[in-house]
């Protein structure tokens, strides 16, 4: 399961005023509310001058979601969080906690739960990719592994995030950059369920619950 490590290993600007009591964030994490979030991303890790990327796709809602990134697949109806890697036949079978996800091992959820995990220390008019975009600063405001600051930014027209920066305490860097955003109503819960019986006889299970 080597490419867990992966995604545990997974913007001149002028400064405008902060959006009102709230800003972006805010107003991005009540227009996803309750709904059904997909977006693809592609990463870079810097490490010291070690490079490494990766890319995937993720859906979410509420506490569930779907992840498939760098050959693994992860299903979570949170409830049980499964992890499979087709090419090694195997999957892990966890627990879920929805009151303390994992965002250090699924980054991407950070844009489920920002306006949670983190607290706005700015916005500024910046760009990222070369496009234009609101950067927002942010501070964690709970307990988060080993990061220490982090940036997302918004497309300037749009209440749409295409990118997130993470600051590392040993100066590793990860940056994301997200496309294909779409939110629509609620989806069927049972979407996010796993089934076990797509696995095939030679497939090891471990069942950590």
């Amino acid at each position: 399961m080597n490419g867990v490590l992966v995604l545990c290993a997974l913007f001149s600007v002028a400064v405008v005023p902060a959006i009102e009591s709230g800003g972006t964030v805010s107003r991005f994490a009540e227009s996803i509310s309750g709904k059904c979030v997909s977006f693809d991303y592609v990463y870079t890790m810097d490490r010291s001058g070690l490079i490494m990327s990766g890319e995937g796709s993720v859906v979410f809602q509420n506490d569930s979601f779907v992840l498939n990134g760098n050959g693994l697949e992860v299903s979570c109806d949170g409830k049980d969080r499964w992890t499979v890697d087709r090419n090694a036949h195997e999957a892990v079978v966890e627990s879920a906690d929805p009151e303390n996800p994992d965002y250090f091992s699924y980054p991407v959820l950070i844009a489920r739960d920002v306006d949670r995990v983190f607290a706005v220390e700015s916005e500024v008019m910046s760009e990222f990719n070369g496009n234009e975009a609101i950067r927002v600063t942010l501070k964690p405001a709970v307990a988060f592994g080993n990061v220490i600051s982090a940036e997302i930014f918004f497309f300037r027209d749009e209440l749409v995030p295409c990118g997130l920066v993470l600051v590392l305490d040993d100066g590793t860097e990860v940056k994301m950059a997200f496309s294909g955003f779409s939110v629509v109503s609620g989806t069927d819960r049972s979407r996010f369920s796993f089934d076990p019986d797509s696995l095939g006889e030679d497939y090891i299970v471990t069942d950590l619950r």
